[in-house]
């Protein structure tokens, strides 16, 4: 069997045998007991969404998006310091954690302080392209094995009026979302469009998420249980 076939079989949950070289067991996917690291309400809803059972636990992490890193390795490094904020606290399940930045050119935007700081991100934003980077950290409290990756997506901004970016703060609280805007809710009447993974812009790549917990042995889409195989 081709590495590519066992990848494949191994991604649709078929499982293999030892010939295979992976031991004497049918492998399946477990549903995982996931611990969400994040104070963030749209990653709690997507999960709510999954219908996966999950808790959150958050810490104190400290972001710090001036630190001399590349925007890919920096939200990699925020989510597995919010990971590892609780960790201790955690014996079992899958803790996930997530960071996302918004990047024109070299400049790294968070979430804005204040209003008129919101503004001045979303007028460096208006009529261009930049890039939303997410960073996702997940770590098996039972084994202590760590997966990281990051997703990129490229966002096209409408140019915008003063009067526009009134009227769509109106509408969202920039204050809460990094860049100052968010693709879902009133979303639309800011971008133009996207090139990547739209779930990434909302701060939550799933299915990078789920292809993390295969590599754990676990799946989102699972039937069973990970404490109820024991």
């Amino acid at each position: 069997m081709t590495p590519a076939s066992l990848v494949r079989r191994a991604w649709l949950g078929i499982g293999w045998n030892t010939r295979d070289g992976v031991g004497g067991m049918r492998m399946h996917w477990l549903q995982p007991d996931i611990v969400l690291a994040s104070r963030s309400p749209r990653r709690r809803a997507m999960m709510r969404a999954l219908r996966v059972p999950f808790r959150c636990m958050v810490g104190d992490d400290a972001e710090d998006n001036q630190a001399r890193l590349r925007p890919h390795a920096l939200v990699v490094r925020h989510a597995r310091a919010k990971v590892a904020a609780v960790a201790a606290r955690v014996r079992r399940g899958v803790l996930v954690g997530a960071d996302t930045l918004v990047v024109l050119g070299t400049q790294v935007f968070g979430k804005p302080r204040s209003r008129a700081e919101a503004y001045r991100m979303l007028r460096a934003l208006q009529g261009r392209t930049h890039n939303v980077y997410t960073g996702v950290a997940l770590l098996d409290c039972a084994t202590r094995r760590w997966r990281t990756a990051h997703v990129r997506t490229r966002v096209t901004m409408r140019p915008l009026t003063t009067r526009e970016m009134t009227r769509y703060f109106a509408l969202v609280n920039p204050l809460d979302k990094a860049g100052a805007y968010a693709i879902q809710e009133a979303g639309g009447i800011v971008i133009e469009r996207i090139n990547g993974c739209y779930y990434n812009v909302l701060g939550f790549p799933v299915a990078t998420v789920e292809t993390l917990l295969r590599s754990l042995g676990y799946s989102l889409m699972a039937r069973t249980r990970a404490g109820n195989s024991r």
